[in-house]
């Protein structure tokens, strides 16, 4: 994804990390009734308790950001779901676009919680060009195979595509004018869209556009993973373990081979039996 006749950014849209605590600790989180500041100043970071129907504790983490509160994030212990038993941390959005996501370490440190992994990530690049009508160009003018889930999609007609894994005919690939592909859960997902148009219409998340610096045309393709058990064949892939991966969460180059690999389990071109990624075969164009 050279920097020639186009400006990309990689994104981090979502993020939970899943730590260990001790019963002691996980019992101290429950004592909590209102709010504890935490940390070495005593002032800068601090939780506050917040109603739950999952979780028998759940926080804001809030922390001070020069003249104002910011929302790190959610931190939630005790669930109710008996597969979900340690201590999550899941990133407020805006504070993945700003210096915060870097407190992820100060949090950890100062409520005692031990790392284990990144459980959940969303990964998106986001283009100052329309990387939606490209992609869609040549999904319908490729001579490869496109390779949906694993499967060959058949070629019957090419007008859209928003696919399942169970639903890969090229009939129905086209029907909705945003491109979405998901696994047989929707663990995995990919999806692009017009997010200035988003920004602008709907989530009015303009620290986006700053982070970004795109203004004018602004798309974004993003893949989400929704648990552990679907990240961990990427990372076993690229030989990247957790904690690699959570203490390098600013490194574009692991982002990038990550959110490739994610993309590639959903969709990819095949030239014989030669795989070829599909955001490298739009941008071949361009350079």
């Amino acid at each position: 994804m050279a920097n020639r006749q186009y400006n990309y950014a990689v994104c981090i849209d979502a993020l939970e990390v899943t730590y260990t605590a001790t019963d002691e600790q996980k019992v101290f989180l429950s004592t909590i009734e209102k709010k504890l500041y935490i940390g070495e100043d005593n002032t800068s970071l601090w939780i506050e308790r917040t109603e739950s129907r999952h979780y028998r504790d759940e926080f804001i983490v809030k922390c001070k950001d020069e003249d104002s509160d910011r929302v790190v994030g959610y931190l939630r212990s005790g669930s109710f779901n008996p597969n979900r038993q340690l201590v999550y941390l899941t990133f407020e959005n805006a504070a993945l676009y700003s210096w915060i996501l870097q407190a992820r370490f100060y949090v950890e440190s100062a409520l005692g919680l031990t790392f284990h992994r990144v459980s959940k990530i969303d990964i998106a690049v986001d283009f100052d060009l329309n990387i939606q009508k490209r992609l869609i160009a040549l999904l319908k003018t490729t001579p490869y195979d496109i390779i949906v889930n694993g499967r060959v999609a058949n070629r019957k007609s090419v007008k859209g595509l928003n696919v399942h894994a169970y639903d890969i005919n090229l009939d129905r690939m086209f029907a909705h004018p945003e491109l979405s592909i998901s696994n047989d859960d929707s663990t995995l997902q990919m999806k692009t869209y017009n997010k200035r148009k988003e920004i602008e219409e709907a989530s009015g998340k303009t620290y986006i556009t700053e982070y970004t610096g795109f203004a004018g045309t602004h798309y974004r393709l993003e893949v989400t993973c929704k648990n552990y058990k679907r990240l961990l064949p990427s990372l076993k892939a690229l030989g990247i373990d957790d904690i690699i991966l959570y203490t390098q969460l600013d490194n574009d180059k692991i982002l990038k081979a990550l959110y490739c690999d994610i993309l590639s389990r959903l969709i990819y071109l095949r030239k014989g039996r030669k795989q070829l990624n599909i955001i490298d075969e739009v941008l071949n164009g361009l350079k």
